[in-house]
C-alpha cells in the first residue's frame, strides 16, 4: 500500500526523520519490501526492539565490521526464512538498541541488501519536533529523505504538548505559544533550514509523510497540508504521501516517480 504511493526506485537508502508515526511506517515499509527483496531497519539514534514477527531477526553487535560479516552470512544462510534484518550496535537496555554509525552501509554488500530503512531521529511518539544539536543522524549516501509528521498536530496550539523539544526551540527559533499550527506553518517548521531535514544533501529526494489521515474526514485537512509542502520553496518536494499507519490507508500528491 505505501510502497506504490512512495514508488521508492531500489537500491534505496531512505532515512526516517521527525515525528508522528516514523517507526510504525518503517516497519510497515519494511514488511511491504520484504516480499521482493531482502530489507534492513537500522538506526543511527537509538530504537527500541520491535515487536517479534515472521521473517525478522535482529542482530546486535558493538563491533561493526563484526556485525557486518554475522549480517551477511545470516542473509546467505537463511534465505527466504527471513527477509527483515534490524541491525544496530549494542544492547543499552533490555528494550533500548544502540545505533550504528552513519557510514555503516558503505561497507554493506548492496545486491544482498538494497533496501536499507534508517531511523535518524526521535520524537517520543509526537507529531511535530524540531531537532537539538547533533540531530538528526543521517545515513550516509541515502537516495531518499523522508520528514514524518502526524495530522493531528495541525490547526492546534503550538506549545510543549504539540511541539517535541519545545523547551528549546522556542527560545532558539522565537516560537510564541498559542500560536495556531497551521498547514503552512507546520511545513515552516518541519523543513526550517535548522529543522529536522537539516542534513539534506541536493540529489537526496524529499518525500514528506504525513500520517494519522484515519478516516475520510481527515482527508481534506491532508491535502492542505499535502499543498502546502508543495508550495514551499524552503527545500524541493514534489511529492508528498499522506495517511493512516493504524488504519493501512493512503494516498499521495504529487509526482512521485
Amino acid at each position: 500500500m505505501f510502497l506504490e504511493k512512495f514508488s521508492f526506485r531500489t537500491p534505496a537508502i531512505i532515512n526516517f526523520v521527525g515525528g508522528g508515526g516514523k517507526t510504525a511506517l518503517i516497519l510497515s515499509l519494511a514488511e511491504e519490501f520484504s516480499e521482493s527483496v531482502r530489507v534492513i531497519y537500522t538506526t543511527t539514534t537509538r530504537i527500541h526492539p520491535p515487536h517479534p514477527r515472521k521473517r525478522l531477526v535482529i542482530l546486535s553487535a558493538d563491533d561493526p565490521w563484526l556485525l557486518r560479516n554475522i549480517l551477511h552470512r545470516a542473509a546467505q544462510n537463511t534465505a527466504d526464512r527471513v527477509r527483515t534484518f534490524v541491525v544496530t550496535g549494542p544492547v543499552m537496555t533490555p528494550d533500548l538498541l544502540k545505533g550504528v554509525s552513519p557510514e555503516f552501509s558503505h561497507s554493506l554488500n548492496r545486491a544482498l541488501f538494497p533496501v536499507i530503512l534508517n531511523e535518524a531521529d526521535g520524537a517520543r511518539s509526537m507529531s511535530l519536533k524540531m531537532p537539538r544539536d547533533g540531530e538528526p543522524v543521517l545515513m550516509e549516501a541515502a537516495e531518499y529523505l523522508v520528514p514524518v509528521v502526524g495530522l493531528d498536530c495541525v490547526n492546534q496550539p503550538l506549545g510543549p504538548e504539540t511541539l517535541f523539544r519545545w523547551e528549546m526551540a522556542s527560545v532558539r527559533y522565537s516560537l510564541k505559544q498559542g500560536e495556531t499550527l497551521t498547514p503552512e506553518r507546520v511545513v515552516d517548521l518541519l523543513l526550517h533550514p535548522q529543522g529536522v531535514c537539516k542534513g539534506w544533501r541536493e540529489g537526496t529526494e524529499i518525500i514528506p509523510f504525513i500520517n494519522k489521515v484515519d478516516t475520510e474526514d481527515d482527508d481534506p485537512l491532508a491535502r492542505a497540508l499535502a499543498q502546502a509542502f508543495l508550495d514551499q520553496t524552503t527545500r524541493p518536494v514534489k511529492c508528498v504521501v499522506w495517511g493512516s499507519v493504524q488504519e493501512q490507508r493512503a494516498g499521495a500528491l504529487g509526482a512521485c516517480a
